[in-house]
């Protein structure tokens, strides 16, 4: 994580989806301002990215996300600024190379910050079947036309990314 704020090291890639509160397991950053970036330890071909907005109370975001290869030129791949979005975010979208990902909240129903609890890409496919937790998912394509499907959520595991750079920002975090 190369930007955001978190009151704990890698609180968004440390794989806890369980152990977040008002007071720590997120990372966010000011809406208007900054983004939370995570930078990949190589370029990857990625296609799908899975994320935990905090979800301790009734609040919605909304969000775009942009990837990069170069932190110069980004391309959105997922735009839900016009929609409410609560918990768990599955995303899809056409596979490409990928070095940073930039995760921009643009609204909270709450106050004005953004907090997302898990970043995971790729996706996991395993579920959390036993609290039988299943979304249905909306997925803008490159062709103007929409993907829905629907899955099963899940924690993260082994195969979530684990191999990152950089450090996360030890400035004070945003209470939700």
């Amino acid at each position: 994580v190369i930007e955001g704020v978190s009151r704990s090291r890698n609180a968004l890639l440390n794989g806890d989806t369980k152990n977040y509160d008002w007071d720590s397991g997120y990372t966010c950053h000011q809406l208007g301002s900054g983004a939370i970036v995570v930078q990949l330890a190589q370029p990857f071909m990625i296609g799908s990215i899975r994320l935990l907005l905090w979800d301790c109370d009734d609040r919605s975001y909304s969000y775009y996300i942009e990837v990069s290869t170069n932190q110069q030129q980004w391309t959105m791949v997922v735009d839900r600024t016009k929609v409410s979005c609560k918990s768990w975010q599955a995303i899809t979208f056409d596979r490409q190379p990928a070095s940073f990902i930039r995760i921009v909240g643009t609204h909270n129903t709450a106050n004005e910050v953004f907090h997302c609890v898990h970043f995971e890409c790729p996706a996991q496919n395993s579920a959390h079947k036993e609290e039988g937790i299943e979304e249905v998912v909306t997925t803008e394509l490159g062709t103007g036309t929409q993907q829905i499907v629907s899955r099963p959520v899940q924690a993260s595991s082994t195969s979530s990314l684990h191999s990152l750079t950089g450090s996360t920002s030890r400035t004070h975090a945003h209470q939700p």
